[in-house]
């Protein structure tokens, strides 16, 4: 049977006092971490369009709504992009049903995500009638695809190949698309489930 010491010595308080005080600036390093590359890929992602909504829902044509992780106002018309972060080396194809991720410690399938970013771009053009409305999965700097690309599949880093960096500070909203931008905002409601 364990013995439990009538009173603690003074030099524990000492102990756990400075392993909590070493636990707490652990943790808040991790957030600031966290927050600090978040806010760096929504730059990324923000370079390329004069304005951004980030997860919002919109009208999805069927009387309900469906989430959208990024639309962007861009040089070409709207772009609808999705995040993913996985980490290693990514395999899939247009036709695969599942896509695999191997990474150091743990290879493991997810869905085919061009079906939902599919969904979302259908959903957006609803609202945009004529206006150009293009579709990326964007995958941050810790995926890398050994054998190739699916269709609509960039990193993050390799987003201003695709579409141009805008120059925000002169105004240059695309007078063609700002009606139809408006539109967008108008029923766009931010996703209260969203982080």
């Amino acid at each position: 049977m364990i013995q439990i010491p009538e009173h603690i010595p003074t030099w524990w308080y000492a102990v756990a006092g400075a392993v909590a005080a070493v636990a707490l600036v652990v943790w808040l390093y991790l957030l600031l971490r966290a927050y600090r590359t978040r806010r760096a890929i929504d730059a990324a992602i923000s370079s390329v369009a004069y304005e951004m909504l980030k997860n919002v829902l919109i009208p999805n044509g069927n009387g309900g709504q469906i989430h959208v992780h990024y639309l962007l106002l861009t040089q070409r018309g709207l772009l609808v992009a999705d995040l993913l972060d996985m980490p290693g080396a990514i395999f899939g194809g247009d036709q695969m049903l599942e896509w695999t991720a191997i990474g150091k410690k743990r290879r493991y399938t997810f869905a085919n995500p061009q079906h939902a970013l599919y969904d979302r771009m259908a959903a957006v053009r609803l609202l945009t009638g004529e206006v150009p409305v293009e579709g990326r999965l964007l995958f941050t700097l810790r995926s890398e695809f050994p054998k190739g690309k699916p269709r609509n599949c960039l990193r993050i880093d390799s987003i201003t190949q695709d579409f141009p960096p805008v120059d925000k500070h002169r105004g240059h909203t695309t007078a063609a698309f700002g009606d139809v931008w408006a539109n967008v905002k108008r029923n766009a409601e931010p996703n209260p489930l969203a982080a």
